[in-house]
């Protein structure tokens, strides 16, 4: 009887003394993330959250978030409240592949660090539209969108250069042999009737 009066009390004792290790030994994890891991969004979020399974120490918690093209923003004060992380949307990340990088500690004392990844829209409308040609306003007339004139040049081409003589002395040239023609024909008609009898 008293060997199994000492068994029972050595059994309760192991049962006190090893009950609470499991929850000594569990530290704090992320359970719930908005966005959540792997989500695939129409448009960046205007707030991340994320909520740890244990209350933080708020000086302890350190957030960034990087986007596709490799470029990191540190948050630089996110809000803490007891197990809960929040912090508003960087403006400055272009996407669409995002990374949420955290470190927390809870109030044991362990340092825990994690990830979160999530597709978001990507670049902006004024950056996809920076590439884009201009487009007229409305109140652009479109001979002030049309390309400026060229100028051409009056100079005569080959075929429209001197040719040896002006054309006014053509003319000249014709006119005369034309008068000697008529007066060739007056004098020898007058020498004509001169010799008949």
């Amino acid at each position: 009887m008293k060997r199994t009066a000492v068994a029972s009390l050595v059994a309760s004792l192991l049962v006190l003394v090893l009950a609470p290790a499991p929850m000594a030994w569990a530290h704090t994890e992320l359970v719930l993330s908005d966005p959540a891991d792997g989500a695939a969004l129409a448009v960046d979020p205007s707030e991340v959250l994320l909520a740890f399974s244990e209350e933080l120490i708020p000086s302890t918690v350190s957030v960034s978030v990087a986007d596709g093209t490799g470029f990191v923003v540190t948050v630089a004060a996110p809000d803490v409240d007891g197990a809960d992380v929040s912090f508003p949307w960087p403006p400055a990340l272009t996407g669409p592949d995002y990374t949420v990088n955290s470190r927390v500690v809870s109030q044991d004392g362990h340092p825990v660090s994690g990830s979160l990844s999530f597709t978001g829209a990507g670049p902006s409308v004024g950056e996809s539209s920076a590439s884009a040609p201009p487009v007229p306003s409305a109140g652009t007339s479109p001979a002030e969108t049309s390309p400026a004139p060229v100028a051409v040049s009056a100079e005569p081409g080959p075929a429209a250069q001197d040719s040896g003589l002006p054309t006014g002395g053509i003319v000249a040239i014709a006119v005369g042999l034309a008068i000697g023609i008529a007066v060739g024909v007056l004098v020898v008609g007058r020498r004509r009737g001169v010799r008949t009898p």
